[in-house]
């Protein structure tokens, strides 16, 4: 009798197309980094001041009830692929409509927000005097190669480029101790525990929400029974680096100045100086947030391109790769006027994330209960 090795192994697996769950991992840690690495710490203190910290252990704590939720749509999914689930639970037209509409209003719009997040960043705060249009386009350039080249090929530069990432931060944040000030993170919820919960809703949608994109790695994960423990380990040691980079951008600048900045995580490590050790550390903190990026937008750019190919029968995704790089690149250029319009929409973000990360897996969990209670009828 043959025994079972007890790895499930998605129908990608015969192509070559596949992630360990390392690989996995490291990958969707940087994902969550990436755009709100920057932003995150100064939009939850104007929300709860110096209590911006808590925001992120409730945010945290919130997601980590989902998690159940997530797993059960994955399990559901099985060796599906996410188009082919949809087409199985609400028929060949209605599943196509329902997928594309989710790819293109979700993980699109997601990436084109990135590009222009990044162009913006780079353009005003490391080279001022670059046109934002080569700025987005350089980074596309290597977004498409990666994309083309593969899965296996970006979940191997994830595990080279994620311990850089993890040395960078640790050697920049943790530079940050000594000039911390305790004192800027008192009085403890002096306004009440709801400014921490709009501040942890802002966390929770932006990019927790974002685990419904997820799905459509699937078919390519190869041992698809640890997904909630890789979902957890995510959301934990991405949880963790937000929580610190807040609690010290706190407790150096003040509530007041972090409120005030557009990139605190930016700004505050302008403040570490070793003379004759490194100064100027907040370059090589931009180095670090644009390999996130990097990564963000390659899994946004794959989920895309594959899942738009099921949904129109095309043979391989890589076809509209380079087509919907360059339309996002147009659309990145005007979807917003400035990055002041940006933090003030993602309140309003965070009702539309909540949109398309909660109701759509709960849609398609109910979708299948229905349809197996059908069935047995």
């Amino acid at each position: 009798m043959k025994r079972h090795s007890g790895q499930q192994k998605g129908p990608a697996a015969g192509t070559g197309q596949t992630l360990s769950v390392r690989q996995a991992t490291l990958w969707l840690i940087m994902y969550e980094l990436s755009s709100a690495f920057l932003l995150l710490p100064g939009i939850l203190t104007k929300a709860a001041r110096q209590d911006a910290w808590m925001s992120v252990l409730a945010a945290l704590g919130l997601y980590l009830l989902l998690v159940p939720v997530y797993a059960a749509a994955f399990r559901r999914q099985g060796g599906q692929t996410f188009v082919g689930r949809a087409v199985h639970l609400f028929g060949g037209w209605g599943g196509k409509l329902f997928s594309a509409v989710f790819l293109l209003a979700f993980p699109y719009l997601i990436f084109v927000f990135t590009l222009r997040d990044l162009s913006e960043f780079i353009a005003t705060s490391v080279f001022p005097e670059t046109p934002a249009l080569a700025i987005a386009g350089g980074m596309l350039i290597a977004v498409i190669y990666a994309v083309r080249s593969g899965l296996p090929a970006i979940g191997r530069t994830a595990e080279v480029l994620f311990f850089l990432v993890l040395f960078l931060f640790g050697l920049g944040y943790l530079s940050l101790f000594p000039t911390a000030r305790p004192a800027n993170l008192l009085p403890i919820l002096e306004f009440g525990p709801l400014p921490v919960f709009k501040g942890a809703m802002v966390l929770f949608a932006f990019p927790y929400m974002e685990t419904t994109i997820f799905l459509f790695l699937a078919p390519y994960l190869r041992e698809r029974r640890k997904w909630p423990s890789i979902l957890i380990r995510c959301s934990l040691a991405s949880g963790g680096m937000f929580f610190l980079m807040t609690l010290l951008s706190v407790a150096v600048l003040g509530e007041r100045v972090v409120a005030n900045l557009v990139y605190p995580s930016y700004f505050v490590v302008e403040t570490i100086s070793y003379p004759d050790l490194y100064e100027r550390f907040e370059v090589i903190v931009a180095v670090l947030w644009y390999i996130t990026l990097f990564f963000r937008m390659a899994l946004l750019l794959f989920i895309t391109a594959e899942g738009l190919a099921e949904v129109f029968k095309l043979s391989d995704g890589k076809a509209l790769v380079l087509p919907l790089s360059l339309f996002g690149l147009v659309l990145s250029l005007r979807i917003w006027p400035n990055t002041t319009a940006l933090i003030s929409g993602l309140l309003a973000w965070s009702l539309y994330a909540v949109l398309f990360g909660i109701l759509v897996p709960v849609l398609l969990l109910l979708a299948g209960r229905l349809r197996g209670k059908s069935g047995n009828g």
